[in-house]
């Protein structure tokens, strides 16, 4: 079971290059030796990034999906890459030796259902939630507007991370002989997004002004960011900020086709569930909670 990556959307493909990739090659080593084990390893959705739109898929060989890759500077880059290249040593390693693979795609990992305070206080989502709370500003959607200026309707694609345990404990310990990609992200066409929690975090009580213009927001945003004390700022969206650049492109349903995952959990059952689950508002109030526990907010 290979988890284990650093997991950073700043650093290039030849600081990732180490951990990533060597480190897959190392447990495939691992797996091949004496006998054979299965190997159930974590990938992300990210790489998809450099694939022809309308080709992504569960089935396909990653080889052939994406056979040219190219470093170059843009976000997440370097981590992509790193991801991709030890998909493609462990397709290398399925065919040579027949080692029973199974990758799970995964998109953004949200906190637990139940437990508080338990966040992973660097990854982007985290930084975003505690940053429109520290400085009560959010834009009037984070997404490009509509033609009539109104809010697009979307979907953010996020999975608490008991399900996402779960689902690959349950799955990825079938040992099948095949080689089996899952892409383990939030399908449904539901509607929720970035908007919606922030709607949600309004609900609650939290005093978050919307900024009509976007600009006016993201420069209004950094300003307040820059201001808080130094534990918040250093946990805050500052240095991914790029991310939010401009406004996103509005999204329906998953970022990318998850037939497989779908039927299998309607089948097998995760953690008690035969749908994949979707984002609620406790979910995102307990993100503040959490963060007010850890005294960051």
């Amino acid at each position: 079971m290979h988890p284990g990556a650093l997991v950073n959307h700043v650093l290039p493909y030849d600081q990732l290059f180490g951990p990533n990739v060597v480190g897959t090659a190392e447990l495939i080593r691992l797996a091949i030796t004496s006998k054979l084990k299965p190997f159930t390893n974590i990938s992300t959705i990210g790489v998809s990034d450099q694939m022809e739109p309308g080709r992504f898929d569960e089935d396909p060989d990653i080889r052939l999906l994406s056979a040219v890759r190219h470093v170059h500077d843009g976000y997440a880059n370097g981590y992509a890459m790193s991801k991709w290249a030890g998909e493609v040593l462990l397709r290398e390693a399925h065919d040579a030796f027949g080692l029973p693979v199974t990758v799970f795609r995964s998109d953004m990992i949200l906190a637990h259902s139940d437990y508080t305070g338990q966040l992973n206080v660097t990854d982007l989502f985290t930084r975003l939630m505690l940053s429109l709370v520290a400085t009560g500003l959010a834009p009037e959607s984070f997404y490009r507007l509509d033609d009539d200026g109104s809010r697009p309707r979307a979907h953010y694609d996020g999975l608490p991370v008991d399900f996402t345990a779960a689902a690959v404990n349950l799955l990825g310990a079938r040992h099948t002989p095949t080689y089996q990609t899952y892409h383990l992200i939030n399908p449904h066409d539901d509607g929720l997004s970035l908007d919606t929690y922030v709607d949600w975090l309004i609900d609650a009580g939290y005093d978050i002004k919307r900024v009509d213009s976007y600009a006016d927001w993201l420069e209004r945003f950094e300003v307040a960011m820059r201001a808080l004390p130094e534990k918040q700022r250093k946990h805050s969206v500052l240095p991914l900020l790029h991310s939010y650049e401009h406004p996103a492109e509005a999204v329906n349903g998953g970022v990318a086709p998850a037939a497989q995952f779908t039927q299998v959990v309607e089948e097998a059952g995760v953690d008690g569930r035969h749908e994949i689950p979707q984002v609620g508002p406790a979910l995102i109030v307990k993100y503040i909670t959490g963060l007010k526990q850890l005294d960051l907010l």
